[in-house]
């Protein structure tokens, strides 16, 4: 190899084609392209992602027109110039030939791409704030793509001298590969599948995702290695196609390409098994974290699991973060599973043949879900399910809702339905029912809450009545209101809190969202009418002072928490200073304990109408604080919260209820944990040891036994006492373990509102989040207490997506502006109802009070007349008013989209015209520059 060589044929090529316009008008046609079909389409706008989605997409047919441009002349230009002898006879070898042609055709493009980086990176600089990361490791595989159709297209240019027929030719090659992403339209679904894998854009997708693969750069790598190859031989086939013997070679050299491109496959599908990835994005979006690794890692590869993804091609703009971030996690799982786990992603479009399979093999079937787009909404059905399969055991996931973290679910189902053993909940029974039944008053069967689907899903949950001792061995007992129990339940469950069971105790002095379960200072509840028979009268409760005092410490339990803070303005309408916002801002000092894996990254608790917890400094218990309020609080009474309706039920929210500031920090959850003290393990014989006494002092002064009646009394007692000894040394109770015990001082986040709303994740239509981590709080708890601290860390992760902020800014503004004028025109109409229905009532007063003297009968006619004439003329009144109303609240709402939609395309239109213009202003400055250059020295009379 000779470098002086390739340098030269380099610097030839390479200087010819930017040696005239037509180069930078090719350049200009790429960035045109590039730049419409990244910006253009409305996907860009609706999926509000500042990244290269769409242009991920089209990159390949745009390739398929710029890369022949280029490769074209390689080879064709100089058969038709006649200048390939010249190359051929010059000392090198066809190897520096090859490689000089390439190399400047490799520079060419990346000269295009470098323009078309810098340009796209200020569009979307300009729109938001674009993950670098993403996008470099994005234009680094799009360096890859061409480097491959470039050696595709040299082949082709190899093939003729015409130069046309050299474009045509190099688009044919680049074609298979280029369309081999849409195989399923015409070969069957698993052959589909194969072809699909081998595919430009296949193998391009996790540049895509800024996940820079090894395999990926072994398959491009591996490809122009191989096409500069088969180059070889058909420049030097001056050399064999006569033979020595006169003979042609053609089949030894077409055996050797052939041969070259099975080892080129058999490495790429090597290091397909066995890759290296690196994720460059800053968000690390495309990244599994450690401790997913590690469970991936620890899997039987005995046990395989087989992954079905039925996802929908294309998803509202609700969906496509979500849709996003489940292909990649899937997409980690099979790279990183390996043998382990097979992952297949079955695009899915409704009354198709994946639907179908997925409805009749898995029971996914597609949700309805409402989108809005450009002003129209539509109800679509959407597919964003998965099945998990390991032999005879299966898991499956219907559906993705927005607000369901993806990674964690994933692998938990992986480790689930990898027959992993499971530890063991309990739930203990109480008034806060989290278990479902049958309701005797509607007839009905009530569903459980969704904790428990959810603990179901990695936990053996099993419902536990304290009726009778608590012996079952529990990894973790679930205590929901533990004040509702009776006084023989208290009693057993004091005793297995003692006993050391791993205990997850959720206390509330008033249950916001479940009224028919009492408070910590209120009386049980009646039962619920049995149309069968009588109901028994409410049972008493036992005392819940047993458990504080075995804690160490003191339940707030009459009054509840309040905090002058609200993270969320939007909320100001209906959220009470009751409603406790726990995150960052709500304290000058840390809310959340952030050594504790409970705690630790949590960022924002919702707390309803909680009590607090102290330490008592009697306590030798470790007490650490998990969360804690502000100092702008108070406490309010619980009888004042609730107002009394006449009859003495429950009425409305009291607005007169006392507000008693106290500027204190409350502590709203808390762990305790530690070794009783002696004193209080021996507290029960301490409690004996008067009795004993009293019966010594009984005893009679003058009472006397014989000698051998009381040696014989003596040792009837020293045998009973020894065998009462023995049997009690062969019953005696396990030793007991260190208290552990977390508790919550609401339980409102154990029910399924909180989990429903996890689920339905940030709405872009609305113009809030309501991003609570009471879901992660509550299975953080539970998770740490049972020993399984497999996926604390991995729920704690939030993937966040750079958005086009500048046009959610202005979107918001105009929507804001549109909430406003509606709102304007819902009062005015309130108002002129309310003055129509008073305009009419005083026509009725009127005559009423002029007609007093008038016979009854006659009044009541006149009234009655005169009701039904203001009735017909309020009704028509109010009718126009409420047609006015709606006219306007659409014209509003069409004014609104048609903004949005001007918006879009003002920055569209820019988005398109703008990128272009760099390279065009090269190209124009080298054009007059070269022209200035030509007239140097040449006299004016000869210049035109």
């Amino acid at each position: 190899m000779n470098p002086n060589v390739i340098r030269a044929i380099f610097r030839r090529n390479f200087n010819s084609y930017f040696s005239n316009p037509t180069g930078y008008v090719f350049i200009c046609v790429y960035v045109l392209l590039s730049s419409f079909a990244a910006f253009w389409p409305n996907e860009f706008f609706n999926d509000n992602l500042a990244n290269l989605d769409q242009l991920n997409h089209y990159l390949p047919y745009i390739l398929l027109v710029f890369i022949p441009a280029i490769t074209m002349s390689v080879w064709a230009e100089e058969r038709r110039q006649g200048t390939d002898e010249l190359l051929l006879t010059i000392p090198a070898g066809d190897l520096d030939v090859v490689l000089g042609k390439y190399l400047s055709t490799v520079a060419i493009y990346s000269v295009a791409l470098i323009f078309s980086a810098f340009c796209n990176l200020a569009i979307l600089s300009w729109l938001g704030n674009p993950d670098k990361g993403l996008f470099f490791g994005t234009y680094f595989g799009y360096w890859l793509v061409g480097l491959a159709m470039l050696a595709i297209g040299m082949v082709a240019s190899f093939l003729t001298g015409n130069l046309t027929v050299g474009f045509v030719l190099g688009a044919m090659f680049n074609a298979p590969l280029a369309f081999a992403e849409n195989a399923d339209v015409i070969m069957p679904g698993h052959l589909a599948m194969e072809v699909k894998s081998w595919s430009l854009e296949e193998q391009f997708r996790d540049f895509g995702r800024g996940v820079i693969s090894l395999s990926g750069v072994i398959y491009f790598i591996a490809l122009v290695v191989a096409m500069l190859y088969l180059c070889m031989v058909l420049i030097g086939r001056r050399h064999w196609q006569g033979g020595r013997d006169g003979q042609s070679m053609g089949g030894h050299y077409l055996i050797r390409a052939l041969a070259l491109i099975v080892a080129a496959v058999g490495i790429t599908m090597t290091f397909h098994h066995f890759d290296t990835r690196v994720d460059v994005t800053s968000e690390r979006l495309s990244s599994l974290s450690s401790q997913t690794k590690k469970l991936i890692r620890e899997l039987d590869p005995k046990l395989p699991v087989k992954v079905d993804a039925y996802i929908s091609p294309e998803v509202p703009e609700s969906y496509v973060q979500t849709r996003l971030d489940l292909v990649s996690a899937l997409r980690e799982f099979g790279a990183l599973g390996g043998n382990k786990v097979d992952v297949t992603i079955h695009p899915t479009e409704p009354l198709s043949e994946e639907a179908d399979q997925a409805e009749q093999q898995f029971g996914i079937t597609g949700q309805q879900v409402t989108s809005r787009s450009r002003g129209a909404i539509s109800r679509e059905q959407l597919f964003l399910g998965v099945a998990f399969t390991s032999g005879l055991k299966k898991v499956v996931v219907p559906f993705f809702d927005r607000g369901i973290p993806v990674e964690y679910e994933l692998v938990r189902s992986i480790c689930t339905v990898s027959q992993q053993d499971r530890k063991k909940v309990g739930v203990l029974a109480t008034d806060a029912k989290l278990y479902g039944g049958m309701n005797f008053q509607t007839f009905s069967q009530t569903p459980n809450e969704v904790l428990i689907s959810e603990l179901e899903k990695q936990y053996e949950v099993v419902q536990v009545n304290a009726d009778s001792p608590i012996e079952e061995e529990l990894d973790v007992l679930l205590a929901a209101q533990p004040s509702s129990l009776t006084p023989e339940q208290m009693k057993n469950f004091v005793a297995a809190v003692k006993r050391g069971v791993p205990t997850a105790i959720f206390e509330d002095p008033f249950p916001a969202m479940r009224l028919d379960v009492p408070g910590t200072s209120q009386p049980k509840r009646p039962p619920q009418q049995n149309p069968f028979g009588g109901s028994p009268p409410p049972q008493p409760k036992g005392k819940i002072s047993e458990l504080w005092t075995l804690l160490g410490v003191d339940f707030m339990g009459s009054k509840v928490v309040w905090q002058r803070y609200n993270p969320i303005p939007k909320l100001q309408a209906v959220a009470t200073p009751e409603w406790v916002f726990i995150d960052s801002a709500a304290s000058d000092k840390p809310v959340f304990d952030a050594d504790d894996p409970i705690s630790s990254r949590l960022q924002l608790l919702l707390f309803l109408y909680p009590g607090s917890v102290t330490k008592l400094n009697a306590s030798e218990l470790k007490f650490e604080e998990l969360v804690m309020t502000g100092d702008q609080t108070g406490t309010v009474d619980v009888n004042e919260i609730i107002q009394q309706s006449m009859f003495g039920q429950p009425g409305g929210l009291n607005p007169r209820r006392r507000f008693i500031p106290s500027r204190q920090y409350y502590t709203l959850a808390a762990r305790i944990s530690g070794a009783l003290k002696k004193e209080e393990e021996l507290m029960s014989d301490a409690a004996a040891e008067p009795a004993e006494d009293k019966a010594e002092e009984e005893k009679p002064a003058n009472a006397e036994q014989d000698g051998a009646e009381a040696e014989d009394a003596e040792e009837q007692g020293a045998v009973e006492k020894n065998g009462e000894k023995k049997d009690a040394e062969e019953k005696a109770p396990p030793k007991e373990k260190d208290i552990n015990v977390v508790l919550v001082c609401d339980i409102d986040m154990l029910f399924s509102e909180f989990f429903n709303l996890r689920a339905q994740g940030a709405d872009p239509d609305r113009d809030f989040d309501l991003n609570f981590d009471n879901v992660t709080f509550v299975l953080n708890t539970l998770d740490e207490l049972a020993g399984d601290e497999r996926f604390l860390e991995i729920r704690k992760r939030r993937p966040r997506h750079r958005v086009l902020s500048r046009i959610e800014t202005l979107t918001k503004e105009a929507r804001q502006d549109a909430i406003n004028k509606t709102q304007r025109f819902i009062t005015e109409y309130d108002e002129a109802t309310a003055k129509a229905q008073k305009e009419f009532q005083d026509k009725i007063d009127t005559i009423q009070k002029d007609n007093k003297s008038a016979d009854p009968i006659e009044l009541l006619q006149r009234v009655e007349m005169a009701r039904e004439a203001g009735q017909r003329r309020l009704q028509a009144e109010t009718d126009r008013l409420q047609k006015q109303r709606d006219r306007e609240t659409t014209r509003i709402e069409r004014e609104l989209n048609l903004k949005i939609s001007r918006v879009q395309d003002w920055y569209k239109m820019w988005a398109v015209l703008l990128p272009p213009i760099p390279p065009l202003l090269v190209g124009l400055g080298v054009y007059f520059n070269r022209r200035a250059r030509e007239r140097e020295g040449v006299s004016k009379a000869r210049l035109r």
